[in-house]
């Protein structure tokens, strides 16, 4: 019996037993696609990374940017802690952008100046490098225990760039063998290391603390100047 050809479902079963498959689309029915060109993921136009023309971050950058970037910092940083001439309260920038990559250089650079020369050149390394990172540690510990009010990066930050005048130091002492400009270089720069460093560790903690603080800082300064002074 044929079904109504009235009948959509009729229809379809009709087709089946006459073995007559879906109705197939032709060429002309089918949409078109056309691949996206070069130009449009150079223009912006939300390309693979959907980015456009948004800037690089860091990641993108080349790499002297990122080293001159840090160059700068380290310059910048410097010169707040060190040589704060003008207004001492300029050392608190420093600690706001703290970073670590100047206090290791100035730590490599005094380890590799006190061991030139030295019968022993990477023992005195060895103890150099471990005697200020330890020390700066213990220094950050021991101002965080005394109730100072500064973070444990910002106070390794600073120790660490109070180590420059510790460094000319060092440098001027490996290029001589008089020990009376050696005495004198070596007594300017823990002056000059004292100055830079101790009023900001001394005020950061309580008056009746300053000099347990102020202490044992003075005794690394003094620790590497000594080595500075007997090397070969």
């Amino acid at each position: 019996m044929k079904p109504a050809s009235g009948s959509a479902f009729s229809e379809d079963v009709e087709r089946l037993f006459q073995h007559e498959g879906p109705p197939v689309a032709s060429a002309s029915t089918l949409p078109s696609y056309a691949p996206p060109s070069n130009s449009d993921f150079s223009s912006g136009g939300g390309g693979a990374s959907g980015m456009g023309n948004a800037p690089l971050n860091t990641l993108d950058e080349p790499i002297w940017e990122t080293v001159k970037r840090d160059l700068q910092r380290i310059g910048g940083n410097l010169i707040l802690v060190v040589f704060p001439f003008k207004n001492r309260d300029q050392q608190s920038a420093a600690l706001r952008n703290w970073d670590l990559w100047g206090p290791m250089t100035f730590t490599l650079v005094l380890a590799i100046c006190l061991s030139i020369g030295s019968p022993k050149p990477s023992a005195v390394f060895s103890f150099v490098f471990g005697t200020c990172a330890a020390g700066a540690v213990v220094l950050t510990v021991n101002v965080v225990l005394l109730g100072g009010n500064i973070g444990f990066f910002q106070s390794m930050c600073l120790l660490g760039y109070c180590l420059f005048p510790m460094d000319v130091a060092a440098i001027v002492t490996a290029l001589t063998t008089n020990m009376i400009a050696r005495w004198i270089v070596v007594l300017v720069g823990l002056a000059w290391a004292s100055w830079a460093s101790v009023p900001f560790i001394g005020g950061s903690v309580s008056p009746a603390r300053r000099a347990l603080a102020v202490y044992p800082l003075l005794l690394l300064y003094v620790a590497m100047g000594w080595l500075a002074l007997i090397k070969g």
